[in-house]
């Protein structure tokens, strides 16, 4: 099988390791508002300045995400995840405007701590679609089955840009 790894984009100068939904709500609308503030024209930091619809959306993203990953044996240590794509995506990378990136060999990951949804979850749920949740041993078997993972994205992804996965611990 072809190598797996995941990337995470980040904005230059922004800690990738501290993610708006675990502040408690008041300080996340103050820490939105002065990101929104501070980087109007990056593409990215838009859900900030909209963040009084982008908020519940991402909180019921997070819960319905962490509660299909439970239901599949998942044993997730935060309540919201760290958003990674599955291989690169130009997409991502140009909507954080950014070569910053931490990437990680999917092999390293433990099973329990990571799931995936074909797309992105919050924009999903805003469309009122469920997002398709998978364990690591769901998206392995799925590749298998494709052959690759590039015939498994082309399969899969349909009108999304990426694999999400969410990291549900810090490594």
């Amino acid at each position: 099988m072809d190598k797996l790894f995941i990337t995470h984009y980040y904005y230059p100068g922004t800690d990738p390791w501290k993610n708006i939904m675990n502040l408690p709500e008041e300080e996340a609308f103050a820490m939105a508002a002065n990101l929104a503030a501070t980087h109007p024209d990056i593409t990215s930091f838009g859900r900030f300045a909209d963040f009084e619809n982008y908020y519940p959306n991402r909180k019921k993203a997070d819960e319905y995400v962490r509660d299909s990953f439970i239901r599949l044996g998942g044993k997730p240590k935060l309540q919201h995840p760290y958003s990674f794509t599955l291989m690169e995506c130009e997409y991502l990378r140009k909507w954080f405007d950014s070569s910053e990136k931490i990437v990680f060999d999917l092999s390293d990951i433990p099973d329990e701590q990571v799931s995936f949804t074909l797309g992105d979850s919050c924009a999903l749920i805003v469309h009122g679609e469920e997002p398709v949740v998978l364990t690591k041993e769901m998206l392995l078997d799925s590749i298998r089955n494709c052959g690759s993972v590039d015939a498994f994205l082309k399969q899969s992804l349909g009108k999304y840009a990426y694999v999400e996965v969410q990291l549900w611990d810090t490594i």
